[in-house]
């Protein structure tokens, strides 16, 4: 690998002459053009066909998946008889100064790069950012420790920054880079690359299912064990605000806290002293979206009210609650009329419909905010999942899940800038399932690829107990191969 600043107007040239004289075939590029506002790098390809000095480039093939562009330019010399074919990744989930908040795709991206270059038996990948030593820099020192780990059996960090900060200053520019750079490093080596293409997944689950013939353990129990031993690292995230004394009795398991890194704040349910109200919750993401599902436990009593905060301060449109609360004892209670209207502190809450659907119901309520008189009242679909008994650690029917998942996605596509609320009795294990069923499914529609560690991770970075065992892991690949089954699609993700 090699690697260069972004190209400037005046040396778009310069760039491509480059490209060829090092006979490059991949480029991967770290930056936006413009990020919050500035300008980072001159967009140096065209949108069809452009020549730029003795160079003629024409864009032959693009494709998008969530956070990366892949381009395929065709690059012809004035006076040379054959063309190049180069392909660039661009990646778009690295803030400026800042890392990626999922290490796994940028681990595909560097398993991605690295396989294009083997095929192509070119010259070096070009690797550039904005300044080009940042980003530029991480990436490159990931990719040369994962390979060292691969060959040698050990990795030294500090040396291999080192190294690359003697040949070019300030690689690897931030503290919060390195430690970064640690922490993808052990995501790689312990996990690796777990990602199936999605008409592989029936073949790739009975090959897991097979026991190994020294440990008895099946393929499902190895990257379990791997993944329990990577979350281990999030145990380290300080929950200083879930262990004040004040909010302790608001937390239905001491076991179950959200970090203070994680957590949404209650602005319109505030403490005495006038700061951020508090509830157990953690943002986590789906597949296409950062931190636009929340996940809590069900209310108490005593939090009632906060919970009615937390769907009002982040326009909670769509609420998925994966208990019924006939079978939970006395310290669940409704949160929503039987019938009619009914208030919770300075929330009104209104029953406007209610509907049977496949193994859930389905409840359409009207919130308004007694403190916020001039804001219209809110509507809130609540879906409520029967067919999952609290004796049962496993949903029973998982084309139950897989139907309520295309009920709130379709819901989401008619709902911008609203939050999904995911509940249940302890706010982690069957929250986990669902979370990670979304993942799942939005990567098979996206790119045709399944990855059930790489969404268990995600979750993992947020809350810890979330996909508790094996038997949690291990339903997470039978609903991904159901959903597959469900739509018969195998043949469109070649």
């Amino acid at each position: 690998m090699f690697l260069c600043p972004g190209p400037l107007p005046g040396t778009v040239v310069d760039f491509w002459q480059m490209i060829w004289q090092e006979k490059t075939s991949a480029i991967v590029m770290l930056t936006g053009l413009v990020e919050q506002n500035k300008t980072k790098c001159e967009q140096y390809w065209p949108e069809d066909e452009q020549v730029y000095g003795d160079f003629t480039v024409t864009l032959s093939n693009t494709w998008t998946t969530t956070g990366l562009v892949t381009r395929t330019f065709r690059l012809q010399r004035t006076g040379s008889p054959l063309p190049r074919h180069i392909q660039q990744f661009h990646y778009l989930l690295w803030p400026d100064h800042g890392v990626p908040s999922n290490a796994a795709r940028l681990l595909q991206l560097v398993e991605m790069v690295n396989d294009r270059a083997s095929e192509a038996l070119a010259g070096p990948v070009l690797v550039h950012c904005s300044a080009g030593i940042g980003r530029t820099g991480t990436f490159i020192a990931l990719d040369i420790l994962l390979k060292m780990a691969r060959a040698e059996g050990s990795v030294d960090v500090f040396r291999c920054v080192q190294r690359l900060r003697e040949q070019r200053v300030s690689m690897v520019q931030t503290k919060e880079q390195y430690i970064f750079l640690y922490e993808a490093l052990l995501e790689g080596l312990l996990c690796g690359n777990t990602g199936v293409l999605a008409d592989s997944v029936p073949t790739h689950i009975s090959r897991l299912r097979q026991p190994d013939a020294q440990s008895q353990s099946n393929g499902f129990s190895r990257e379990f064990k791997a993944l329990q031993k990577f979350s281990e690292l999030f145990q380290l995230s300080p929950c200083e605000e879930a262990q004040q004394p004040s909010n302790q009795p608001k937390n239905r398991k001491p076991t179950i806290l959200p970090a203070d890194c994680n957590r949404p704040i209650l602005m319109s349910s505030l403490k005495a002293d006038g700061s951020p109200g508090y509830i157990n919750a953690v943002f986590v993401g789906t597949y296409v979206e950062e931190d636009n599902v929340i996940v809590t436990q069900l209310p108490l009593r005593e939090t009632l009210v906060d919970f009615w905060a937390l769907l009002w301060d982040y326009t909670c449109t769509m609420l998925v609650m994966l208990n019924r609360l006939e079978e939970l004892d006395q310290t669940y209670p409704a949160f929503w009329p039987a019938h009619g209207e009914a208030s919770y502190g300075r929330f009104h809450v209104e029953l406007i419909s209610e509907e049977p659907g496949a193994g859930f119901t389905i409840r359409t309520l009207a919130v308004t905010n007694r403190q916020q008189p001039k804001k219209p009242a809110r509507e809130i679909r609540l879906w409520q999942v029967d067919d999952w008994p609290m004796q049962q650690q496993l949903p029973p029917h998982p084309a139950t899940i897989i139907s309520l998942l295309g009920e709130v996605e379709r819901s989401q596509r008619t709902s911008q800038d609203s939050h999904v609320l995911v509940t249940c009795w302890d706010g982690a294990s069957r929250c986990g399932l669902f979370c990670a069923a979304s993942f799942m499914c939005e990567q098979i529609r996206s790119e045709g690829l399944l990855d059930v560690s790489q969404a268990v991770r995600m979750l993992k970075r947020r809350r810890r107990q979330m996909i508790k065992d094996v038997a949690q892991y291990t339903f997470c690949y039978e609903l991904a191969l159901s959903y597959l089954d469900s739509f018969k699609l195998y043949g469109n993700f070649k």
